[in-house]
This record gives C-alpha cells, structure tokens and sequence, in this order.
C-alpha cells in the first residue's frame, strides 16, 4: 500500500495537499538556480584555469555584489587588490 499522497489518484482526493508539492517544487528549483548562479557567476570559483593564468583580473574594474542597484554601481568602484 502506498502513501496517501504519492499517487496521483490519491492526490486528487486530497487537494489540500497541492500547496505543499508546490511549495516543495519552487524552493527545490531556487535552491538549484541558486547553485548554478554561485557556479557560474561567482568571482571565486574558475571552470577556465588553464585558458587564463589570472581569471580573477576579469573583475578587477567590475563591481560584484548579488544585488546592487544602478546609485550604488556608479557610486561604489571596488577595485581588486594588487597582490
């Protein structure tokens, strides 16, 4: 016997359950667009080490945060330190 819940039959009976599926489904697929951006986007993190000896001097003039708005881009240069 399966679960109330899991099937789709079962499912229909209970339509109070649609909700929590819902709720369940967006916060995994933001979990997983979060991960991706994080793997893609993040300064930190190089996929083309030995395309370019220093990928971190792409963002040397760039400003990088998660959410800035266009004041703070103009007002706020954060340049890479010279190591």
């Amino acid at each position: 016997m399966k679960m109330q819940g899991t099937t789709m039959t079962s499912l229909k009976k209970n339509p109070a359950l649609f909700p929590l599926y819902l709720c369940i489904a967006v916060g995994g697929a933001g979990a997983l667009f979060y991960t991706l951006r994080l793997a893609l986007r993040n300064p930190d993190v190089s996929w083309l080490n030995k395309k370019e000896a220093e990928p971190w001097n792409y963002y040397k003039d760039k400003h990088y945060k998660f959410y800035a708005s266009s004041q703070e881009v103009k007002d706020l240069k954060s340049p890479a330190p010279e190591y």
